[in-house]
């Protein structure tokens, strides 16, 4: 068998093990409303609600919101609504470095995710949304549209669950998984599917015994002129959520993390 048919056949046998994510692609173009899904920008808030600020005070910056009725259906996802990822506008992009994971998901500092089940109510102004202070560090500096597409997403060499998934598959060995590496299998931005990492999947060594899924992934973004998203360098940012929780529509604990090379 030569390595063109070996592959292929990985990859076929990957395939059974797919999960359904979707792919998502930005454009340099204005969404069409305040509620539409993008990358950056201000995000859209109810003038009842507190906007998310740091404990010192600082507001963080939307990194992404996603109007669930505009995409395709993904497992125990909602149908509706609006869902937010906040970011601060720090140096380590809202990482907290200083306290325990466990600390961290009770009580998140330098990020929020935000889920509107609703999203009729009246909202602020976009002058009215409070901004950052300094410069801007985030890993995007433009608001950017989203396109969307429904896809089987392979299992990423990178991924803690990958291990089990090529113990079943006697035909992977070293070199076809540096091969998978280069095809850059779980690389991308997406929603659910698999994660991909720069460094190593931080769920195999934290809160082992729990399950966490990917929720969001927004990767490094630099072969368009007319789009640029870098997080370190040339790294990807992740967000996770136990399936539990996702279903029950409940964002309150979600694990942030970032990585570059």
């Amino acid at each position: 068998m030569t390595a063109h048919n070996e592959m292929q056949t990985v990859l076929t046998k990957l395939a059974a093990h797919g999960l359904p994510a979707i792919q998502l692609t930005p454009h340099a173009a204005a969404p069409a409303s305040a509620t539409s899904s993008k990358f950056g920008g201000l995000a859209w808030w109810p003038q009842a609600m507190d906007y998310p600020h740091t404990a010192a005070g600082a507001p963080l910056c939307l990194l992404a919101q996603f109007n669930l009725a505009e995409l395709p259906a993904l497992p125990l996802w909602p149908r509706q609504g609006l869902l937010q990822f906040f970011i601060a506008n720090d140096d380590t992009y809202g990482m907290d470095f200083d306290r325990p994971l466990d600390q961290v998901l009770a009580q998140p500092d330098g990020y929020r995710v935000v889920y509107h089940p609703h999203c009729d109510l009246p909202a602020l102004d976009a002058a009215a949304i409070p901004q950052p202070d300094g410069p801007c560090e985030l890993p995007l500096q433009q608001e950017y549209s989203l396109s969307f597409a429904l896809v089987n997403d392979l299992p990423a060499p990178s991924d803690v669950r990958f291990e089990a998934i090529a113990r079943k598959i006697d035909e992977i060995d070293d070199s076809l998984i540096d091969n998978l590496f280069d095809l850059g299998i779980g690389t991308g931005s997406k929603l659910g599917g698999y994660a991909y990492f720069t460094q190593e999947d931080p769920r195999s060594y934290e809160l082992s015994n729990e399950q966490w899924h990917l929720l969001f992934q927004m990767d490094t973004h630099d072969e368009d002129d007319d789009v640029w998203i870098m997080w370190g360098d040339c790294g990807v940012g992740n967000f996770f959520i136990q399936p539990e929780r996702l279903a029950a529509g409940d964002f309150s604990r979600v694990w942030y993390n970032w990585d570059c090379c």
